[in-house]
């Protein structure tokens, strides 16, 4: 999967006014809606925004790719998790560069702050964000 945001050389600003949330300085400006958030209403290939497991103050916008759970084959390898219960498992569509649950294991539901729905800026990138899977992740365990 091909990168779907332009990140700059630091973190996320917080969500602002309840929906905008931007990658600072040269980075994309994208929208958040959190009405997700009451009922956990999620689905595969989402992408969201959370907080840092390992640094609350630190946002991040990463795709969802399993639910609590259900069981999932770990990237490149044989082996098959199972996604506890109130976890999911995020990654970054540039899987060569991102660090998301590959590297920290399923994050907590509590941590998603917005599900990102539109990039606004720049205007060559303005529009709908896909959900978009990649194949063969999810088991029917």
């Amino acid at each position: 999967m091909h990168p779907t945001f332009t990140a700059a050389s630091s973190s996320l600003r917080g969500m602002e006014n309840g929906n905008l949330c931007r990658l600072l300085e040269l980075g994309d400006v994208v929208l958040a809606e959190r009405s997700c958030l009451q009922k956990y209403q999620f689905s595969h290939g989402d992408v969201v925004l959370f907080k840092c497991p390992s640094d609350h103050r630190e946002l991040f916008v990463k795709r969802l790719i399993a639910l609590p759970g259900e069981w999932m084959q770990l990237p490149g390898s044989p082996d098959i998790i199972k996604i506890p219960e109130g976890h999911c498992w995020v990654e970054g569509d540039n899987a060569a560069r991102s660090w998301d649950s590959r590297s920290f294991g399923p994050i907590p539901l509590g941590l998603i702050k917005g599900r990102v729905t539109h990039v606004i800026w720049p205007p060559s990138k303005i529009g709908r964000v896909d959900t978009k899977m990649p194949e063969n992740r999810i088991s029917p365990l």
